[in-house]
């Protein structure tokens, strides 16, 4: 690591340090009304997907309804989502460009916004934005933690750029924290391209005797992106997804892919102690364990260290809805014995970006750890852990 990757991140630290405690939480509560003027609370959700529709779970528990959401999804138009309308872009603009905010509720967001700034629309938020206001329900998940809150990280922080391995790395480390700090785009290293999630080519070497663990497989929508980048030279496919419905589209996935033979799917949970967990089975990648206080269903959870594989594990994947630091937990001996590469989302909640990073280099220090970020702002954000053996060489 040479020097100027070293200060980017002081420098960073220090303007967070600089601020005060006062002045941080008064920046936070007024930011929003900055973009919303005076319709902090005539609100509509431009963007009805999974984002969108936990943005308006969130709302409800603050006891905020939107208006409407907009979509630029045609097959959408005219419908509603639990009770709230679904317009196009146009016909929301032309009803509320004066009298709302539009708050972008994709993770890609910027097109949309330009959209809707070049449709008239007076107020137009990130959905940042709003998560700050309503901190007590949004905040640190969502990958947004409140501004005052983060110099308690700040050691967690210089511990997590001591142990990442490239400089992009160190980059997004630091863009991350200042965009968090003052939801400043201008910080943050370009996103990658999508296709590339979880599979970063550029930095490992693939198996034909690639034994790949899919935690949070959910309908099977990564399978495809797997099965291409490895050109259908694997060995199997370990899916594992608790919630029945999600995992029902798993099997047509993988019979329309041709994987039956190839895959096994398991229906468990993964996190640090195996068990019986309450379950929020949504049929949508909302899906999760819970402590209780919604509806549920028990499912069993198991530790990977747990699993009597039948193949050793050499890829395991996780995106488990802020589960990631149990799963890592309860897969230590996994670990330590086989280093399989890890792809561990880090962006379910704010202070897994480092925490995430450090807890691996706890378990196992032979890997060498990547950040990467597959969208704008937070979003997508995976932790790579790779062994040298799977290193790929410039």
């Amino acid at each position: 690591m040479n020097a100027s990757e070293a200060n980017q991140l002081e420098v960073v630290l220090q303007r967070i340090g600089s601020e005060s405690f006062e002045a941080a939480q008064a920046r936070e509560k007024s930011t929003f009304a900055n973009f919303a003027g005076q319709n902090e609370e005539r609100l509509i959700l431009f963007g009805a997907g999974p984002l969108g529709r936990l943005v308006l779970h969130g709302l409800k528990q603050a006891g905020l309804r939107p208006i409407t959401f907009a979509d630029n999804n045609e097959r959408l138009w005219n419908t509603d989502i639990e009770g709230v309308p679904v317009l196009a872009p146009s016909t929301a603009s032309d009803l509320y460009r004066d009298s709302a905010c539009f708050v972008v509720t994709i993770y890609n967001g910027s097109p949309a916004r330009h959209q809707l700034k070049a449709l008239g629309c007076k107020n137009v938020a990130p959905s940042a934005a709003l998560f700050w206001k309503y901190g007590e329900v949004f905040t640190p998940n969502f990958g947004i933690e409140l501004p005052h809150k983060l110099p308690a990280y700040a050691d967690e922080i210089k511990a997590c750029r001591e142990v990442l391995a490239d400089e992009d790395s160190r980059r997004e480390l630091a863009g991350q924290l200042e965009w968090r700090y003052w939801l400043d785009d201008d910080a943050l290293p370009p996103s990658l391209s999508p296709s590339e999630t979880y599979f970063p080519m550029d930095l490992m070497v693939p198996s034909e005797e690639e034994v790949f663990v899919d935690c949070g497989s959910f309908q099977g929508d990564i399978l495809p992106s797997f099965t291409s980048h490895w050109n259908g030279k694997f060995k199997h496919i370990f899916a594992i997804e608790p919630d029945p419905q999600n995992r029902e589209v798993l099997g047509t996935t993988a019979g329309n892919l041709g994987l039956k033979d190839r895959l096994t799917a398991l229906p468990y949970a993964v996190g640090q102690q195996s068990g019986m967990v309450s379950f929020a089975s949504t049929g949508t990648m909302a899906s999760r364990v819970v402590d209780g206080g919604e509806p549920s269903i028990s499912v069993e959870c198991r530790r990977l260290d747990d699993i009597s594989w039948p193949l050793t594990p050499t890829y395991v994947k996780m995106d488990i809805e802020g589960a990631e630091p149990q799963a890592l937990v309860g897969a230590t001996g996994l670990l330590r014995r086989h280093h399989p590469i890890l792809a561990v989302c880090t962006y379910h909640r704010s202070e897994h970006l480092w925490q995430i990073p450090n807890l691996i280099r706890s378990i196992a220090p032979e890997y060498n750890l990547f950040l990467r970020r597959y969208a704008e702002e937070c979003w997508e954000g995976v932790c790579y852990a790779i062994p040298d053996h799977r290193l790929k060489r410039a």
